[in-house]
Order: C-alpha cells, then structure tokens, then sequence
C-alpha cells in the first residue's frame, strides 16, 4: 500500500518510539550510555563557535587566557574520538535487539499452528519478517542520532542567530532536503519490498536444494545441479532487477538533497558575510557551521534510514502480533474413540469434493488402516482429521465430543503424527528424539523410545551416545533414510498421545526391521489408537479394519481376509498382486 508523505513521516515517529521501548526494555544499559554519547557529541558545534569567538576576539585585542583556549582544544579533541565512542556504543545496542527482534520471531513462528504454516502468504510475511530484523536493529541507534543531530541544529542554530538571525534559519533548514528525499525513498520501497521477499525465498529454498547432503547429492548424480542454479539466478535476478530499479531511483533523490543541502549551507555563509558579523563572530560561526554539517547531514540520513526501516518493521510487528500467544501444549494420552462423521471436504478451486461422506471410526487398542491409491483421499481424511482441514460437511469426534470445540492447540494433543516426509532434524541424537514431546524429556525416556522404534541397535554405535551430532553438514554422524525414519517413530512412542497416526511408517526401512516394528506396534496397541497409511499388503494383515477409499468415497470396510475375498472389490484389484507374492 503506497503511503502519503505525512503517513510516511507518522509511521517513521511510531517505528522510532516503538524501538526506543524495545531497547528501555531490552537493553536499557547501552541504550543510555548511547543517549548520553551522542548528547555531549551534539552539544559540542556550538560550544565550538562560543569558544572560537572568544579565543578570536581575545588575540585581536592581545589579552592572553588560557580557559578559551584550552576550552576550544577540548571542544575539536573530542569531536572524533566521541563520535567513534558513540558509533560503538549504538552498534553493541544494536547488536542485542538483533539478538531480541530474532529470538521473538522464532518463538512466534514455534507458536504457527499447520493451518496457518500451509498458506504461501503466512511463509512470505515469515521471510520478510526475518529480513526486517537487519533493518530494525539500528532503528533506536538512529533515532539518539536523530534527536543528537537536531540538539545539534538547535544549539548551532541558537548561537549563530545571536550573530546572524538569517543564518541560523538557514543552517535549520538544511535538514529539511534529505527527510524529504528519504520519506520519498521509503514510500518506493514499502512498494518493493513485497516482491523482493517472495524472489528471495525462492531463491533461498533452491540454494538450499544445493547445498543440503541429500538433495545436493541427489542432483549431482542426476547432473542436474545446473537446473537449479539457473532457477537460483532467474529468482536472484528478479529480486536484484527491483533492487536496482530501488536503489537508481534512490539514488537520484539522494543527490537532489545533497545539492539542496549544499545550496541551504552556502546561503548560511553567504548571509554571515553580507549580513556585516565581526570577524570573531563570522569566523566563529564559519567554523562552526561546518563543524556542525556533517552532523546536520546525519540527521537527515539517520530520520530517511529510520523511514526506510518503517515499512519493514510494520510488517515484521504485524506478524509477530498475528500470532496469539499459546498455552504449553499438553499430550493427551488417553482417547477411548475418534471418528470421522459424514466427512466432506472441497479444495479451494476444485470441480470436486475431496471427500464425500467419509465416515471412519476407531476405538482404544484397534489399529485402523486406510487404504487407497493416489489421490484417493487419504491424507486429505487424515488432515480433515487432526484439524489443519476444515470440513464443508460432517464433523470429527473425540471421545463423542465435537473436535471444533478445540483449540488447535488441544486438538493436535491428541494425536502423534508421522508423515512421509518426516522431519531429519541434524540435532543431537538427544534432541532429535526429545521433539516428540512440547516438554522436557529425560535419557531414560528418550532410550525407551529408541528400543520401541527399533533404533538402538545403530544409536548404540554412535561415539557420544545421546549427545552425538547427526548430520553431516554439521560434522556429524551420516544418518540414512531408514534410520531417520526410526528416528522420526521414535519421537512418536516417546509421545505417547492417544491417538496415533502413522503414513507409511517403514517406507525407507527394511523388510526385517519393518517386520520388527509391526509387531511392536501390535504389542503395545491396547496403549493408544492407531491409525496407518500403507501401500503394503502384508502390513494389513494384522488389522482390524480397513477402509479403502477411492476417488474421496469409502468404499469398502472390513478385515483384510474379508476384503481380498472379494475379487471385483477395490481393495482386492490395489493389492491382489501383493498378497499373492507374500504368500
């Protein structure tokens, strides 16, 4: 949305008090020490010119003191060294609401329930957001510039109007050109910025197919690693292409005000020497007026950074206060029943329903499986189900009770959900497991869950036990499919919900071990519910019941016996070829 001057110009004063409270906050120890910097740094101008007329006036006349003098040589000694004091002073400042502005962003994308993680617009104002935090940081060390620099203008201004009125205004006005050209520059970029962000985390999710083990390895066998680095270059090109155009028309702006900012200082001078000032006086304010520029020409810059920061603060402030502040979620671990009800559901822009009267139940100690092929509707059911889909028709029940009466936070409590494309977490193996539960988990727990998913027997080798790194981008231990497969199972047994939910569990295991697991699962299943996703003949031998859904309808029920018995059945056309080989 394109901002007027004056909206720009309200925003700039918002976004700089609003990161002068998060430094009172955060970092209420450098954010004084950095005021109190750049205070004694502003005064000094105009104590230059008080200090250098009286040092003129008194040579002129030949009387000698050294208070003036030694005044004056204290004044230029400590224009440098204390601005190179004070630019650190902001820069530690900064660095700490850097640390706060991005430790806030990560605990309120931790707070991102899936609904919300599935929408592309949520994952662009995340990208931009966590841009933003490089903006933001140097906001309240611009705004002590700010209000530095106008100390300065206002006491330079003071002191050359005791010598020339005319001059005074004029140095005053010299801050004007650069706020204008920087509340125009910042109304171009709350236009751009938007397209930037969404080039950008193109650009970075393809580079990170690069760059990562497994997919890098991946394209390099397949000798595609050129694809994506053209994609990397076409998503680069298009952020650089508005950059550019940003930056060129910034560019001319800046150079308008510089001239106007030069025309505004030679008038000041001008106006001294016409205006009749004794030569101490115009001496004084000559020097002074030019002592003081550079400070003046701060203001302006630092005012027109803190515009340009504005609309990326908006936005990083916008989402941040989108995302509602979350109780701990707490694990539910025992469910007597969950039941799909007369499910409906519709894609947006679909010509057809996804699911159609989808009525599935379960009960504590039964293991479930639904079945299908591609596109069926499986884990649009199991979406609908743990609640990142809501139904246009039907309802989902725990324990006979409406789950849209939930909070999504309470509805996922109940559940333990491993998907196909499981998480491989490069942590340490204690931390890879310890995900499974939003609380603190302890080694022995942690243990437990490796032994339950079949993984000890490969974690058990690793040289630092549960604090051994995985991964090897990180120098870690390589880890395989399978085994973070494990890995992912392991999470859900030390979770423990009541309600689990398993999509193609041992699809990168082996035969043994999947063997293995299965009789695991059926050992323990009078602990939980237990739902599976399978492609796998063998692995439903053991449930029961199957729901074989095709094109979003139920439309077969039963035991695997039973439905393998009916030769024109679904069921029987997706895994007759399969069971024939398992026999």
């Amino acid at each position: 949305m394109e901002l007027s001057t004056r909206a720009s110009l309200r925003d700039a004063v918002r976004t700089a008090g609003e990161s002068l409270t998060d430094a009172a906050t955060g970092t209420p120890r450098w954010l004084v020490i950095s005021a109190a910097l750049l205070l004694a740094q502003a005064v000094l101008p105009g104590a230059q010119v008080v200090l250098l007329e009286r040092v003129v006036e008194m040579l002129s006349e030949g009387r000698t003191s050294w208070a003036p003098l030694l005044g004056l040589t204290a004044v230029v000694g400590l224009m440098y060294p204390l601005g190179q004091v004070a630019l650190a002073a902001t820069q530690r400042m900064a660095l700490r609401l850097r640390l706060q502005y991005r430790t806030e962003l990560a605990y309120a994308a931790a707070r991102l329930p899936p609904s919300r993680l599935a929408r592309p617009d949520v994952t662009t104002d995340l990208e931009a957001s966590q841009n933003a935090t490089t903006a933001m940081d140097g906001v309240a060390g611009r705004t002590l510039q700010v209000l530095g620099a106008a100390v300065t203008a206002v006491v330079l201004c003071a002191v050359v109007w005791q010598i020339n009125p005319l001059s005074g205004l004029l140095v005053a006005a010299a801050l004007v050109p650069t706020v204008l050209a920087f509340t125009a520059i910042a109304r171009m970029e709350a236009r751009g910025w938007p397209d930037v962000a969404a080039a950008d985390r193109r650009a970075a999710y393809a580079t990170e197919q690069l760059v990562q083990q497994r997919s890098g390895t991946e394209l390099a066998v397949l000798g595609s690693g050129r694809k994506v680095a053209a994609l990397v270059g076409l998503r680069r090109g298009a952020a650089t292409t508005v950059l550019d155009r940003m930056v060129g028309k910034a560019m001319l702006w800046e150079l308008a005000a510089a001239l106007a900012t030069a025309v505004l200082f030679g008038a000041a001078l001008v106006a001294l020497v016409a205006g009749g000032a004794s030569g101490a006086g115009a001496a004084a304010a000559v020097a002074g007026t030019i002592s003081g520029l550079n400070a003046i020409r701060l203001c302006g810059y630092a005012f027109g950074t803190i515009i340009t920061a504005a609309p990326q603060a908006r936005i990083y402030r916008r989402f941040v206060a989108s995302v509602p502040a979350s109780v701990p979620q707490t694990v539910v671990r025992d469910v007597g029943s969950v039941c799909l009800e007369n499910v409906g559901f519709s894609y947006p822009g679909a010509d057809q329903e996804a699911l159609r009267g989808v009525s599935i139940r379960a009960e504590r100690g039964e293991m479930i499986a639904l079945v299908g092929v591609n596109g069926a509707g499986k884990t649009t059911a199991v979406n609908v189900l743990v609640g990142m889909l809501t139904p246009s028709s039907g309802r989902v029940l725990i324990d006979g009770r409406d789950a849209a009466v939930l909070s999504e936070s309470e509805r996922l409590g109940h559940f333990g959900l491993l998907v196909q494309e499981f998480g491989k977490f490069e942590f340490s193996l204690r931390e890879v497991v310890g995900l499974g539960a939003p609380g603190p988990v302890d080694d022995d727990g942690v243990r437990r869950a490796l032994v339950s998913a079949e993984a000890e027997t490969f974690t058990r080798r690793l040289a630092d036990g549960l604090s051994s790194q995985l991964g090897q981008q990180w120098g870690g231990t390589g880890v395989s499919g399978g085994q973070w497969q494990r890995l992912a199972l392991a999470r859900i047994y030390l979770r423990a919900a009541g309600i689990w939910i398993l999509d193609e569990p041992t699809s990168a295991i082996d035969a043994e071990a999947e063997r293995e697991i299965f009789t695991e699962l059926r050992r323990t299943r009078h602990e939980r519910i237990t739902i599976v996703v399978s492609h796998r003949a063998w692995t439903l031998r053991e449930m029961d019941r199957i729901y074989v859904l095709d094109d979003g309808v139920v439309v077969q029920q039963g035991r695997y016996e039973q439905l393998l018995g009916v030769r024109d059945g679904r069921f029987a056309r997706i895994f007759a070829g399969q069971a024939r080989g398992d026999d």
